[in-house]
């Protein structure tokens, strides 16, 4: 099972990304605001060592 951690921090920033890239939905604002959302989660994802 995924967490949801994981979920919010890469998953959806990506398909909301795909989905404005796609349809041109959103204009380059939240073009930026997903990349540094993404960005984010990545920084923030806990290492295999901190998880435990």
């Amino acid at each position: 099972m995924a967490r949801l951690g994981f979920v919010i921090g890469l998953v959806v920033p990506l398909v909301l990304l795909g989905v404005n890239l796609a349809l041109g939905f959103g204009g380059i604002l939240a073009t930026i605001a997903l990349i540094v959302w993404l960005a984010t989660g990545i920084l923030l994802t806990p290492t295999p060592d901190e998880e435990r």
